[in-house]
């Protein structure tokens, strides 16, 4: 089985329409060829950081100033049978739907086949 990551960065006041973009393509997915089951995550942004305030001093805080997020990063985990499945399925997709996210979008993003490497 392969572990497929995409992380990509919505501009600020666009998280909507990626985590919309990305939760239509459901259907589509479980009738792919070698498609096994996806997540979806967004960052609730700035909410490490308030749980932290809460046990650290305010002195303490104040050493470590946050900088502003540039937008909400979402991490997309997929898995396939093979990675030749995946490709298979990116390439039969219509390019114009991408093109209908990347305006919600950072430039920021990264892609990548991992394993797991958890303890059992």
């Amino acid at each position: 089985m392969e572990i497929y990551v995409a992380t990509v960065l919505a501009k600020k006041g666009h998280e909507d329409e990626v985590a919309k973009f990305y939760c239509e393509q459901e259907d589509e997915l479980n009738s792919a060829k070698g498609f096994r089951g996806r997540k979806i995550l967004r960052a609730r942004t700035g909410a490490m950081r308030a749980a932290v305030s809460k046990v650290i001093p305010a002195e303490e805080m104040a050493k470590h100033p946050a900088e502003e997020p540039p937008g909400t990063h979402f991490i997309i985990i997929e898995k396939w049978d093979s990675s030749d499945d995946k490709t298979a399925y990116s390439r039969a997709q219509d390019a114009g739907r991408s093109k209908d996210l990347i305006p919600h979008l950072l430039p920021e993003h990264s892609h990548e086949y991992y394993e797991d490497i958890s303890p059992v």
